[in-house]
Parts: structure tokens; sequence; C-alpha cells
């Protein structure tokens, strides 16, 4: 994979780090995994927020960074929690932490996103020479990092899930977890199509594999991330049912294959002849999120409907269609 080069620059009167590197379809679907990413047409390039958080996610893409060491990345060795070194007794358990976390299967991203923020906790604990834990040393971390340090809600939620499961197998201290909070977070429902709109929006393409990817996600309610992971294997065509694996919560699921789709499909099957994955990407083996994204977008604009729509908004519009069905929602949740 090609080397991606970052710098520090300023932007509209922000600070944000920079990511060139020349073109690759499979480089430029990572950086667009990153939070708050945005692109500069007059500097060329790639850009996200000057924040410690950002680098966490850009580390976590595997990509191939190269960074100038005249620039001041905002990366952990340099933030101020970081410059506190971690005892040798707290480096021995975070290690063994992190192995525990692989056994159990837990996904790369997931692990190194735990790291990095109880390197954070421990580097913290160290500086201030605790050396009992309490529930309002906990409280005190969280409240300095994340509230005055102004951390996002999902960074702190990521912290919450680490700092759980790091007492209860890791330390000895009696402090009830269930007391450890979850930032509040506030709850907005997805735009709900119509079955009339749903009709509009299918019909709006011309091309069979667009409208088979749009389709698929709303006849079995798919997030964006199982339609792009789902093979030809997981098809039972005998039976009528599609294999959802690996999902949210690492959990299988079978999703029933409507006859509307499943002819759609084998139009779909022999015009592009797909190996693999049900729907290959254009110069790779799967098909990327923000290509769903934005063939779903022009979508809506043809069929004018005045919604904000996402894949998400599909499958709650499938969800909802499927209650005033009066069929159990128990049959779609993972």
């Amino acid at each position: 994979m090609s080397v991606v080069h970052v710098r520090k620059i300023e932007k509209e009167g922000q600070t944000r780090i920079a990511l060139y590197f020349k073109y690759r379809p499979e480089i430029t679907n990572l950086v667009k995994t990153l939070p708050q990413r945005k692109y500069s047409n007059s500097l060329k390039c790639w850009h996200i927020p000057y924040t410690l958080e950002s680098w966490s996610h850009l580390k976590s893409t595997n990509l191939v960074l190269k960074i100038n060491a005249k620039e001041s990345i905002a990366d952990e060795r340099k933030d101020k929690y970081h410059q506190n070194a971690i005892d040798q007794y707290w480096m021995e358990k975070l290690e063994g932490f992190e192995k525990y976390l692989e056994v159990i299967r837990y996904r790369k991203a997931t692990i190194k996103s735990y790291i990095t923020v109880m390197r954070l906790y421990l580097a913290w604990v160290c500086k201030h020479r605790i050396t009992e834990w309490s529930l309002s040393t906990l409280v005190a971390f969280n409240h300095e990092y994340f509230i005055e340090g102004k951390h996002s809600k999902s960074y702190q939620n990521i912290w919450t899930s680490a700092i759980k499961l790091f007492l209860e197998k890791y330390t000895e201290y009696d402090i009830d977890v269930k007391q450890i909070e979850r930032p509040r977070n506030s709850k907005t429902l997805p735009n709900v199509l119509s079955t009339d709109e749903v009709k509009k929006l299918i019909n709006s393409y011309y091309n069979i594999k667009h409208k088979a990817i749009i389709l698929t996600i709303y006849a079995c309610g798919l997030r964006k991330s199982e339609l792009i992971n789902l093979k030809l294997s997981d098809i039972d065509g005998k039976r009528n049912v599609i294999r959802i694996r690996n999902s949210k919560g690492a959990k299988d699921r079978d999703v029933a294959f409507p006859a509307a789709l499943k002819k759609l499909l084998k139009t779909y099957y022999k015009q592009y002849k797909p190996s693999v994955y049900l729907f290959n990407g254009q110069d790779q083996l799967r098909y990327s999120g923000s290509s769903i994204s934005k063939l779903l977008k022009s979508g809506v604009r043809r069929s004018g409907i005045q919604k904000r729509i996402t894949p998400h908004s599909l499958r709650h519009s499938y969800a909802t269609h499927l209650v005033e069905k009066n069929i159990n929602l128990r049959y779609i949740q993972p």
C-alpha cells in the first residue's frame, strides 16, 4: 500500500492534519472512514481535526503513515497525558489486557482504541501517584480529560467500556462497574420512507447493480456493513433465506429472501458475475460504504424525495413497514 504523508496545516482558521498520497481507491476508501474528514480542492489533500482522537482513528486504519519530524502532530507521544511514564506494573497489566482482548476476538480497531484510552488513564494515574482507585478517581479523570478536554461522547464511551472490562479482569479494586455511567446520548430517529417513496427510489435506478444494492438493503433490513460483507455463499435460494454473518455484537442471523429481490439478483448475477462477495467494487473485491452512500443520495435526488435519507433510513423504513404489517421485530434484530 502507498505511503500517506501526514502534515499539520491551517485551514479556515483551524489547525488540521493533512493527508497527502497518490490516488489509490483502497487508500481513499480507508480515509473516508475517518470522522470529520474533508477534502480540499485547493490543497489537493484530505484533512481531519488536529486532535488526539483523530490521530487515534487515523492509526487504527492501518494506513502506512509517514510523519514529517519537523511538524508537531497531535499524537499520543506529544499529548500531555502521555508525557508521564506508566509504571512497569501497569504496563504489564496493559499488555495482558491487550492479549486478553485478542483471545476473545475483539476487532483490531476496537483493541487499538481500548489500549489507547487505557494508556491515557494509566499515565494520568501515575502522574498523580494514585495507588488506590475508587469511583471518585474514575469520575475525576473522566471530567478532566473528556469534559474539560472537550473530547467527544463516542471517545468517552470507548473509555467507559475499556475501564469496566479492565477493572473486572485486571484489578482487585472493589469498584462496582455498574456505577460507572456512560455519557447520555441524544437519540434521534432516522427519517422513514413510505412504501410509495421506496418504490420511487428503487425505480429511479437504471443501473441494475445500483438497483440491486438499494433493494437488498431495504428488502432485507441490512446495515451498510452487512451488505458490503455479504457473500454469494450466504444466499440460500432453496430455503429463501440470507445468512448475515458476524453482525453487530459478533452475531449471525437469517433474514427472508423476498421473491422480488431474488428475481432481480438473478438478472444482476448473469450480467455482472460477481465473485466471493455479492457486490464487488470497481477496483476491489468488495463494494465500498462511501459508494453506497453516494448512489443512495443520487437516487433520492432523482426521486424528488425531500428527506435526508441514509442507508440506515432504509433499514429503519423496513422495520417500520414490518411493524405496520404486524410482524415481530425480534426476527430482524441480531
